[in-house]
Parts: structure tokens; sequence; C-alpha cells
């Protein structure tokens, strides 16, 4: 099989479609008009959502491709009452598993019985499947993964229904000793060389630095994002706030870190995984400040959690129709400096290089947090030594973050292997964009 990197196969970019509904508007509102009278009384009507999905899957079994397919659709409806509220899912979107899903807390929910248009199907673009057999084709070691991910969905309140659209994503999964992923925006410009990078083999003659040591650790090709997703995306999220489980929970307005950096989280970098037109209760996708020269400025935000910091809502998300929506991140975005990220790397007399991150860790309470080093290198006098094996750092997030070099790098770049992440088991795409940073006092594990 051919290998597209010598082949020069393309993928042209594609990003979101333009908030396509997933069902026929004409029925959407008549939803909408069914919802309304159902917010006159107690309990009364959140919200109505409704999504389908798609998941192609290609992989290698027993030397040969495997291809599978899931199309999958369902509902969920939110219910208010005095002192609580209520969550309830189903499977299905016909007008009957509607009417059901509706009459669990509605004494009346009848809907009108004509047939609405049945909805046009989720495609994948017609490039995408001898894409995935060439990268079959270029993974030669291991168990190979490719799937193509997409959903459309809608929310449906009493006033009005909203369409959301994210990106088509492809995420590629390697098995084997040395176990790696990628996840990106279908198209990306820059996808042809991340599979190169995953697909190179790792070095031989690794070394792994002592447990216990505490060292300086220069961050490029993206990882500083994967460090400050778990350290500003993760801890500012509104439910640890308002619980006060997050340690930058009581500290809007105060300096967080030691250099005078910005970051904010933006839904509306399309290029990204965590990208999406409106958030999945419906308010519209806008970047959000979250750290403006060093101090932290907003909070991550689902509607209640707006409600209880006096916040911007436009962070609740689901993972799937089953989920209820929660307050995430999307796409966390590291303003670039103006220093060379080889003058960062020369003034290194001893510390490490970390080139490729699995994935990290935080545990909120302790504001400890665990970063898992897939590639990377030994400095010594500003030049690499030996390549890494794969290890773990960890520190303190006030630390951390204290800890930063004012210096940094002017080289945004977007991390492929953040991919999934996980807060109580339920996984959600986002993406980065980071500079080069440099972190002192990293204790190697």
């Amino acid at each position: 099989m051919s290998n597209p990197g010598a082949t020069g196969y393309h993928v042209p970019m594609t990003g979101p479609s333009a908030a396509e509904p997933p069902f026929d508007p004409g029925w959407l509102d008549t939803l909408t008009d069914a919802c309304r009278g159902l917010t006159a009384a107690t309990p009364r009507l959140h919200d109505l959502y409704l999504e389908r999905r798609l998941e192609l899957k290609v992989s290698t079994l027993a030397g040969s491709a495997h291809a599978e397919e899931s199309r999958t659709d369902g509902a969920a409806a939110r219910w208010r009452y005095p002192s609580r509220t209520a969550f309830h899912a189903r499977t299905g979107t016909s007008p009957p598993a509607l009417e059901d899903l509706l009459s669990r807390h509605a004494r009346r929910t009848a809907l009108p019985r004509a047939r609405p248009p049945a909805p046009v199907e989720i495609e994948p673009p017609p490039e995408w499947r001898d894409w995935a057999q060439a990268t079959l084709g270029r993974a030669r070691r291991g168990h190979c993964t490719v799937r193509y991910l997409a959903r459309r969905a809608v929310v449906v309140g009493p006033e009005r229904w909203t369409a959301v659209s994210c990106p088509p994503l492809v995420r590629v999964e390697l098995d084997g000793e040395s176990p790696s992923a990628l996840l990106a925006v279908w198209g990306h410009p820059e996808l042809e060389s991340w599979l190169s990078e995953l697909a190179a083999p790792p070095p031989a003659r690794r070394w792994r630095p002592e447990p216990g040591l505490k060292v300086p650790v220069l961050l490029r090709s993206g990882t500083a994002g994967v460090l400050l997703h778990e350290l500003i995306g993760h801890l500012t999220e509104s439910d640890l706030v308002l619980s006060g489980d997050s340690p930058l929970a009581g500290l809007a307005g105060a300096a967080v870190t030691a250099v005078a950096i910005d970051i904010a989280d933006d839904p509306c970098r399309d290029d990204l995984p965590g990208a999406f037109s409106c958030d999945d209760e419906g308010a519209p996708a806008a970047p959000l400040p979250l750290v403006r020269a060093g101090r932290l400025v907003g909070w991550l935000c689902d509607r209640a959690g707006a409600h209880g910091l006096d916040a911007p809502a436009g962070r609740g998300r689901r993972a799937s129709w089953a989920r209820p929506p929660v307050a995430r991140l999307s796409n966390l975005i590291v303003a670039p400096g103006t220093a060379d990220p080889e003058d960062l790397q020369r003034g290194l007399r001893e510390g490490l290089l970390v080139t490729r991150i699995g994935g990290a860790t935080i545990d909120p309470l302790s504001g400890r947090i665990v970063l898992r080093v897939e590639r990377g290198w030994e400095l010594r006098q500003g030049r690499r030594r030996r390549p890494l094996e794969p290890f773990e750092l960890t520190g303190g997030a006030r630390d951390v973050l204290a800890h930063v070099e004012p210096a940094v790098g002017r080289d945004p770049s977007p991390d492929w292997r953040l991919g999934w992440c996980v807060k109580d088991g339920v996984p959600l795409p986002t993406g980065s964009e980071a500079p080069t940073l440099l972190v002192h006092n990293l204790e190697v594990l």
C-alpha cells in the first residue's frame, strides 16, 4: 500500500458546517411551539436536546482492514422544579419517542401526528475512506484504528431552537509496545505531518531521569497547552469553583502565574477539536479570556454556573444526549511571547526537553498535576543528549504556575496529542495551542 507521506496525499480543510440543523426546520418550529406550552406550570421545561451521531471505524484485524459504521440518535429533556432540576434521556428522536420522553414530567405532551420529513444523513467526505486505508498502510507497528466522528445537534427551548455545529474529527490510535493516538479536525493542513510523527518508531537507547529529581523542563511543540489545560482549564470550571474544590476558587483578579501571559478558551477556533458554533445549552460560541497578563479574569460556566458566579455562560457541553451538560473547556489558547525557543533551550545548563505528552491529570483537592511524557530529550549545556523513555512529571498547581519562566516562546503550536479530555469518566474532544514555555522545579515521578 502506498505511503501518503511519500505520495503527497492531501486532505482539504473543510471545517464545520454552517450550523446545519439535524432535522427539518419546520419540524423544529413545531417542537418549539410544543415546548412553549410546557413552561407555564411546575415543573417547567428547561430545554429539549436532540442529537445525531456518526462514527466510522477502520482497523487492522488479522492483517486485513475491518470497517464498522455506527449511526445513533437520541434526545434529552431537563425540567425545573423549585428546588431541583430533573434530567431524562432516551434513544430515538421520532415523535412517539419524544412524547414518551416529555410525558415523564408533563401532563399533556401530544405532538402533531404528521410525520416530519426524514433528516438528511450525515455522510463523510468522499475521500475519507481512501485516506483511512492509506493511514492504516503507513502504520507499520502494532494495531491501528482510524475513526471519523461527526455529530449534529439542536437545543429546543420555549422561545426558539438553536442548531449546534462542530467540525468533523479524525482519531488515529496505535497500539503496541508504545501506544499513542492523534485527534484532529478532519482536513487540518498539518494532519499528514502529525501522522508521520505518530507513526515514527521511538528512538533507541532511551534514558529515564531519576525519580524525585527536580528539574527545569522546556515544553515545546505545543505541549505547554496540556499543562495549562489542567492547571487553568479544569481549575476554572464553574462546578469546581462553586464547590470550593478548585485551588483557584476565590482568586478572581489575583496574579496566578509568574509571567504576564494571556490564556483564553476559544470554541471559535474551527481548526481545533473543541470547536462549536454554540454550546449544548444553546449559548453562542465566543472566546473567553481566563488569564490576562497573569491575572485570573474568567470562569468556564454552564448556565447554572453562570448564575452562581455572575459570569457569562457558553461552556455547557454534553458527551452525548444521555448526559446532562456540564461546564467544560473547548480550545485553550495561550498567547505567544517574543522569545526565540532555541535561545530558551541554549540557556539551559541541565534540564529536560519535552516534545510529546501522552496525557495529564490533576487532583483539584490537592492541586497536584501529573504529566505523562512520551517523547523528549535530556539537555546538557543547551544541547540534546539522550532521548527520554516514557515517564511522569508532577508538581503542585500553584507552585508550577509560580515557576513559569517569564520569557515565553514566539512559536504557538497546536498539540495533536491532547485528544479526549476526561472528567468524572466522561470524555469530550478539546484542543489547545501554546508556545514554548520553560517551567522550573517540576519533579520526576
